[in-house]
C-alpha cells in the first residue's frame, strides 16, 4: 500500500486508519516497522496509530549518540541478571531479539521484542516491544518493564558518552 500524506494531520489520521484496519488481536502477530530521515513523520504516525488504539499517553522514542551496535551491547550489558528472562530468538543480520520473562508468582510468560536501528553511523535508537502471552490484562507490567529498561538503558548509554 503506498500513500501520500501532504500534511502532519494527514499522516497522523493515517495511522489511526491502519491500526483499525489491522487483524483482530488474537488472530495474527504482526510488526509495524517505520523507517525514514528525522522529521520523515514516523513519530506522527505512530501517534496515530497508538491513539486509534487507545493509547493516550505520551510513548518515548529515544534516540542514542551510539551506534546501534554499540546500543544492542549496552542493552546486553542492562538485561544481564534480570529475573526469569531468555532470550529465544536472535537475527544478528536485523540486530533483532526475541526475549521470553515470565511473571514472578504465576510464571506467565511475556514476550519481548527488541530492535536496534541504526539512524546514522553514530546514531541509532530501539524498538522495544513487551506483551503478555496469555490473558486480556498484564495490570500494566509490560508497560512498566519497557519504560523501566528505556530509562535504565538511557542512563548507562548516556554515562559512556
Amino acid at each position: 500500500m503506498r500513500t501520500h500524506a501532504r500534511t502532519a494531520q494527514d499522516t497522523e489520521d493515517f495511522g489511526g486508519r491502519l491500526a483499525t484496519s489491522r487483524p483482530p488481536k488474537d488472530t495474527a502477530l504482526a510488526v509495524l516497522y517505520l523507517t525514514g530521515e528525522l522529521g520523515a513523520g514516523k513519530t506522527t504516525f505512530a501517534r496515530g496509530f497508538l491513539r486509534a488504539l487507545g493509547v493516550a499517553e505520551a510513548v518515548p522514542s529515544p534516540v542514542f549518540a551510539l551506534s546501534a551496535d554499540r546500543l544492542a551491547a549496552y542493552w546486553t550489558e542492562m538485561i544481564t541478571g534480570e529475573p526469569r528472562l531468555v532470550q529465544i530468538a536472535a537475527e544478528p543480520e536485523q540486530r533483532r531479539s526475541v526475549l521470553i520473562q515470565r511473571s514472578k508468582l504465576l510464571r506467565f510468560p511475556d514476550l519481548v521484542t527488541v530492535e536496534f536501528v541504526a539512524l546514522a553511523p553514530d546514531r541509532s535508537s530501539l524498538a522495544l516491544y513487551s506483551r503478555a502471552r496469555y490473558g486480556r490484562s498484564d495490570f500494566g507490567v509490560n508497560r512498566r518493564r519497557v519504560l523501566r529498561w528505556l530509562s535504565r538503558l538511557q542512563q548507562i548509554a548516556g554515562a559512556a558518552r
